[in-house]
């Protein structure tokens, strides 16, 4: 993505109509005189609105009857390796990448109203005019296909040579994908979904409190296993902040025990889940769950065996 040259500052635009072009657009509305088959509406679109004679600011606008929950105008992330992250490193940088999107922060909007448009950004005519311009934005939309009430993050990859023009659908009503797009893909199932931004604040005060019992490196491995049990929603959809509990005790158990397949490791937050609950409160753990916590454990061990091989400087 472009890095902006200028300070960002949120604005928001209330009760942007969709007229065949963005309604924040000087352009006259497409005719509807019903000789021609009805134009398609997008779910959401882009626009730009002059704001000199060389710069554009970028909206984005929710043109449905839905509040978004977020509009996220960056990449999210699920886990440690699509942040390139580390396990067992200990380094600024790489704490600095644990925290996923720190750096974006000042770009995400919540509760985006029907009809509301949100600035994501700036464009430059001439410094950008023959570049590459990339945008990610992220926004969770329930109407997946023809199931109105299943919830899935739409991930927009916007990828232009010098701008986007007035209107720049993202996502057409028949939940098609306009033909300019790069791609615009619904993420549904629980293993594919990103860490959510909501949970941004909470996740990073667990971390430093992590850090200042444990110490990086096993913070960082309980921080890894609490976005897994976050993500899949065992111990149905504890708040990020106190699952960190079963985190700490799924961490210890794993060096205690040594577990070698995913059976093990699901007995293991099973147990956990019994100690600290019902019994049986995470019997229907997923199975890929439990896989990417035995990955973990691996990654963290191997980690763990090179680093103390290595001569003491």
């Amino acid at each position: 993505m472009t890095i902006a040259k200028y300070s960002f500052e949120q604005n928001r635009i209330d009760d942007i109509q969709w007229a065949g072009v963005s309604g924040l657009s000087s352009l006259p509305s497409l005719p509807n005189d019903g000789q021609f088959p009805s134009l398609k509406t997008p779910l959401f679109y882009l626009t730009t609105v002059s704001i000199n004679d060389s710069e554009d600011d970028i909206y984005f606008i929710n043109n449905t009857d839905q509040t978004l929950h977020f509009v996220a105008p960056f990449k999210l992330y699920r886990n440690l390796e699509d942040a390139d992250a580390k396990l067992g490193d200990a380094s600024i940088e790489n704490l600095n990448k644990m925290k996923f999107y720190s750096d974006n922060m000042d770009r995400l909007y919540t509760k985006v109203l029907p009809n509301q448009s949100v600035r994501i950004g700036r464009t430059h005519i001439i410094y950008d005019s023959d570049e590459l311009i990339q945008w990610f934005i992220h926004v969770p939309y329930k109407g997946v296909a023809n199931n109105n009430s299943h919830y899935g993050i739409w991930h927009f990859n916007v990828l232009e040579q010098g701008g986007i023009g007035q209107a720049y659908p993202l996502l057409w009503d028949d939940f098609s994908k306009p033909s300019h797009m790069a791609s615009c893909d619904c993420v549904s199932e629980r293993g594919e979904m990103p860490i959510e931004p909501s949970v941004y604040e909470e996740r990073c005060w667990v971390l430093d409190k992590l850090i200042e019992s444990l110490g990086v490196a096993d913070a960082i491995l309980v921080l890894a296993i609490n976005d897994v049990l976050y993500r899949y929603c065992v111990g149905w959809s504890a708040p990020y902040n106190e699952s960190d509990i079963q985190a700490k005790d799924i961490a210890r158990k794993l060096k205690e025990l040594k577990p070698n397949d995913v059976d093990a490791v699901k007995e293991i937050v099973q147990a956990v889940y019994d100690f600290w609950f019902n019994e049986g409160f995470a019997k229907n753990i997923s199975l890929q769950a439990c896989t990417e916590i035995l990955d973990l454990y691996k990654t963290y061990m191997a980690n763990k065996n090179t680093l103390s091989l290595k001569p003491n400087l």
